[in-house]
């Protein structure tokens, strides 16, 4: 099938474009900045050569108040300059940081070990640069040469050394990319690998804790560190070289100049207020050079920085506007579906076919791998689909607004997860627009008011990360109660009952037929028996492939035996029971095959 795709320029380019009137504008103010850095060299000469030699108090309070005003503009200026660098810094993390998220986003559902919080970090650094003194000596460095030609113009010797040693200077910059450069790119990337590691192992503190294996992990971890830590050591020694030779070139340069000045002075080829306003002159031409050599491994990461979110942007593409669609009714077709493991070439689900009427409830039974839960992910358009598509009402699940798919589609994944913060702001997804209304009756179709209501603080209860605040069951059903939120047409429910008691059981059941009721499409990943009796359809997938499709009462009997009749859907099991009658054939199914998501 042919993709047709409009170019969509990359964010990055685009926030640059954004803000590059605000520094064009810091330019703009850095060309009078360096015009008012001659105050203090021509005040010099004229003390040196006018003020002492005529005694005139006059002159001095003339020139003094003349040079005062000069001055406060001067610093008016700079406050100006580093005012509108700020502000465009702030706009460039106001115009990527929506994009950056959602490429990192994006990007942690194709590759889940990555460190995809790293984009947001390269963001902060750009940030940092485009609104801190690298930038200004960035503007102020192409004065560098007309301070030096001014050098000449005041005395050639004077013009030699202030060019010796701007060129001692850039030679040093020089050296100090090529000696560094490569150590500190490895040492970001090594140590990205090592907050990675990190993260993954104190997200399973608890086994690493119950199964004794702290100093392992600890070597593990603290091994790529030293590595990490080996080139940042071995790049800031070399770094730390340069900078204190480039300082010694300076203080060297800065004698120099001062002694060959005062050997014209004395052979009065130039006055003493000459010789004291070449200084100043060619202390301001190295200054901007002399901070870049110091900022250089600001400077070096900033480019990596660039690089890397030029990379995810342009392995992310932004979403074009799209038009939005007609609202989901909950038909569901799934046309030759292949979808890929996150981070590998693998398919986990290979040319899967099927349509689903709205209003249907079916179950996903396999064995454990064989492609169930990947299914599930892809009919929510968690994972990508690799080729083939999922169609919402005949439309591509791609096309639709993030925001209107987002209300449309109800998901409860496998592992529960939920965010810091409070029980009602996890289950109306942190949506700001979010009636408690609506949130009260998402819970209650959930089953999970009354139990809400009795946590401390009920739904203003902080749940803490990941929810470690609730219990399993608690988790599983704020996790539903989540997937309830704003009566999704589409509701995709991956083990919805792999934590639930039995009173948990018979009120997820009450969930699923009320959501049958209301004419919701519901797609639940299960092998219990409760949960069995009450779909309509079963899809069997094996080894990623969809081995059978068929009612709930075709497809049992091939699985239990011929000889047992299958039991009738219950919405609650006879007896108030958490489980069904041992006759359910359900139930013979699990006592013969107990499979796991």
């Amino acid at each position: 099938m042919t993709n047709f795709s409009l170019h969509v320029p990359s964010p990055l380019a685009v926030a640059l474009r954004k803000i590059r009137p605000g520094l064009c504008a810091a330019g703009g103010l850095s060309l009078f900045i360096n015009l008012l850095m001659f105050v203090s060299p021509l005040y010099t000469m004229q003390i040196y050569d006018r003020v002492l030699t005529s005694r005139n108090a006059v002159t001095l309070v003339i020139i003094s108040v003349i040079v005062g005003v000069l001055l406060m503009t001067y610093g008016a200026l700079e406050h100006y300059r580093a005012r509108i660098l700020q502000q465009a810094g702030v706009r460039f993390d106001r115009l990527l940081s929506g994009p950056a998220f959602e490429a990192a986003l994006s990007s942690a559902l194709r590759a889940r070990g990555s460190n995809h919080a790293q984009t947001l970090r390269d963001l902060d650094l750009m940030r940092d640069i485009l609104s801190g003194g690298v930038i200004m000596a960035l503007m102020d460095a192409p004065w560098a040469p007309i301070y030096i030609v001014i050098c000449f113009l005041l005395h050639p010797l004077i013009g030699l050394v202030a060019l010796v040693g701007a060129l001692a200077i850039v030679t040093i910059a020089l050296v100090n990319e090529r000696a560094t450069k490569g150590l500190l790119l490895r040492a970001s990337l090594t140590n990205t690998r090592a907050i990675d590691r990190l993260g993954s192992s104190l997200r399973n503190a608890e086994a690493i804790r119950g199964l004794g294996m702290g100093p392992a992990i600890r070597s593990w971890c603290t091994g790529i560190r030293e590595e990490a830590l080996g080139y940042s050591v071995s790049a800031g020694e070399r770094g730390g070289t340069l900078l204190a030779l480039s300082k010694f070139l300076r203080m060297a340069i800065q004698t120099a100049m001062m002694g060959i000045g005062a050997y014209l002075a004395i052979n009065q080829e130039i006055s003493g207020g000459v010789l004291f306003a070449a200084s100043l002159i060619m202390g301001r031409a190295l200054a901007p050079i002399e901070i870049m050599v110091a900022q250089w491994k600001s400077i070096v990461s900033a480019r990596s920085a660039h690089a890397r979110l030029e990379r995810i942007f342009e392995e992310n593409p932004p979403i074009a506007g799209r038009v939005r669609l007609p609202d989901v009714r909950g038909t569901v077709s799934v046309e030759n579906l292949f979808v890929l493991a996150p981070g590998t070439n693998t398919p986990v689900v290979m040319g899967a076919t099927f349509t689903l009427k709205a209003g249907e409830v079916v179950a996903l039974v396999g064995s454990s791998g064989s492609g169930k839960s990947s299914l599930a992910r892809a009919l929510v358009g968690a994972w990508p689909p690799a080729q083939g598509c999922v169609r919402l009402d005949g439309n591509d699940l791609r096309h639709y607004d993030p925001d209107q798919l987002g209300t449309a589609l109800g998901y409860l994944p496998q592992d529960i997860e939920l965010f810091s913060g409070c029980v009602r702001d996890n289950i109306a997804r942190f949506r700001a627009d979010a009636a408690d209304a609506q949130v009260t009756e998402a819970a209650t179709h959930a089953s999970a008011h009354e139990m809400i209501q009795r946590l401390p603080n009920g739904y203003m209860t902080d749940i803490g990360e990941d929810g470690v605040g609730l219990s399993g069951g608690q988790r599983q059903r704020v996790g539903l109660a989540r997937a309830l939120f704003g009566k999704p047409s589409f509701v995709v429910l991956d083990e919805p009952d792999a934590n639930l008691d039995s009173d948990g059981n018979r009120a997820l059941i009450r969930a699923i037929e009320g959501l049958r009721r209301d004419g919701k499409t519901v797609v639940i990943v299960t092998h219990r028996p409760n949960l069995l009796s009450a779909v309509d359809r079963m899809i069997i997938m094996q080894e990623g492939r969809i081995a059978q499709m068929g009612s709930r009462d075709q497809l049992l009997p091939s699985l239990v035996g011929p000889n047992v009749a299958p039991a009738p859907r219950r919405p609650v099991w006879d007896g108030g029971r958490a489980g069904p009658p041992a006759s359910d054939p359900a139930h013979s199914l699990l006592r013969r095959t107990r499979v796991d998501a």
